[in-house]
């Protein structure tokens, strides 16, 4: 369980003398969840859900540390590291048969406390390590792939035992530094921001942004409104995760420290410097969203309006779509009467400051600047 005074979006809330509410119900939200979850699970699959070879990893708000009870889906995948046995698939429907019993009747249907992923068959199933690591790329590299694969970087959660997400996880990044020929700046003072991953989290967001309009194109606009707004919210705050999480690569005063520039061994110098870019970018990742956007407003010397602003935002739409009423009303929402919905206002009002604020932190702050005009747009 993961102490609320040890996350970062918590002590700069502290430093800054805001009260984000919402933020706050979600991190204690979480954190019950994430107990049940575990009790579930370990009652009902027993401990075969998690093994050296084998782990459950889950996604989105219970990933981001966001949960809503009775509101929020459970994006979830077995993540098979090892050699493949057919009780992997058994253990699977198990899973999904454990959390389907936790539920209660609602006004309309049942309400299950953790529903079923989406109908798009990227989560609630089996995942295996190979296709994550190797297929980055090319036409094998599917969406559900990439999306599985930087979800596991930015919003990932391991359940119970981690031996399987950790490998997977180190892998995948040491993957993409591995094709960085060049770690380090010519005059050997930084490290570079590593394009390839960068590229694939850029790649990732235009994706989604691409993908939501093919969704509700095949779906005839039904849930529009809750879409659109985690699209411009939520879905965001991952990518911006990603964005300042490489830039951090070349910014990381500590980080610098470490560079090795012994000519004599080349080879031995550059799986050095590759180790301590690993790790650096493993530490950051091992944090949610919200905690990694937190340290580098600390880290960057962000002003304090903006990083009020910037957080009060996403609090409040936090609020927005924890609220039953104003979700379902969002969930109904047709694009073509959103402009004048009160409710929708709200959201674009959220979306709005939001957006603000990452605008002057990416392309008015001198440093990051720099950095999104080089590596974020050319």
């Amino acid at each position: 369980m993961v102490d609320k005074e040890s996350r970062p979006v918590f002590q700069l809330s502290a430093s800054l003398g805001c009260n984000w509410k919402n933020i706050e119900r979600a991190h204690e939200e979480t954190e019950q969840a994430k107990k049940d979850l575990l009790t579930l699970l370990q009652r009902d699959v027993g401990e075969k859900f998690a093994s050296e070879d084998a782990n459950l990893v889950v996604f989105g708000s219970l990933g981001r540390s966001e949960w809503i009870d009775w509101l929020s889906d459970l994006d979830w995948t077995f993540l098979v590291d090892g050699q493949c046995k057919p009780r992997h698939f058994q253990i699977a429907q198990d899973i999904r048969e454990a959390l389907r019993k936790e539920c209660r009747q609602g006004k309309d249907a049942k309400e299950y406390r953790f529903a079923e992923p989406g109908a798009t068959g990227t989560f609630g199933n089996m995942g295996f390590s190979h296709q994550l690591i190797h297929l980055i790329g090319g036409q094998d590299d599917t969406n559900k792939n990439t999306t599985q694969r930087i979800l596991l970087v930015l919003e990932s959660l391991p359940i119970s035992e981690t031996n399987a997400h950790q490998r997977v996880l180190k892998a995948i990044i040491q993957r993409y530094l591995e094709e960085e020929r060049h770690l380090i700046t010519k005059n050997g003072a930084q490290f570079k921001v590593p394009r390839f991953l960068l590229n694939d989290i850029v790649r990732f967001w235009r994706t989604m942004a691409v993908d939501f309009a093919s969704k509700q194109r095949h779906r005839g606009g039904e849930g529009w409104g809750l879409r659109n707004a985690k699209l411009s919210m939520s879905r965001k705050l991952i990518f911006v995760s990603g964005l300042v999480t490489c830039f951090s690569c070349n910014l990381d005063e500590k980080l610098q420290a470490k560079i090795s520039t012994d000519e004599r061994d080349i080879k031995a110098t550059r799986a050095r410097n590759l180790s301590h870019l690993q790790e650096h970018i493993l530490q950051r990742v091992g944090k949610t969203p919200l905690d990694i956007v937190a340290l580098a407003v600390g880290e960057h010397g962000i002003e304090t309006s903006i990083a009020r602003n910037l957080f009060s935002a996403y609090d409040d739409f936090l609020g927005l779509v924890a609220d039953p009423e104003k979700r379902e009303h969002l969930k109904k929402l047709r694009a073509e009467v959103s402009r004048d919905d009160k409710v929708f206002g709200q959201v674009r009002d959220c979306s709005e400051r939001f957006s603000e604020a990452l605008r002057l932190i990416f392309f008015e702050h001198p440093k990051l600047s720099v950095l999104t005009q080089k590596y974020g747009v050319f």
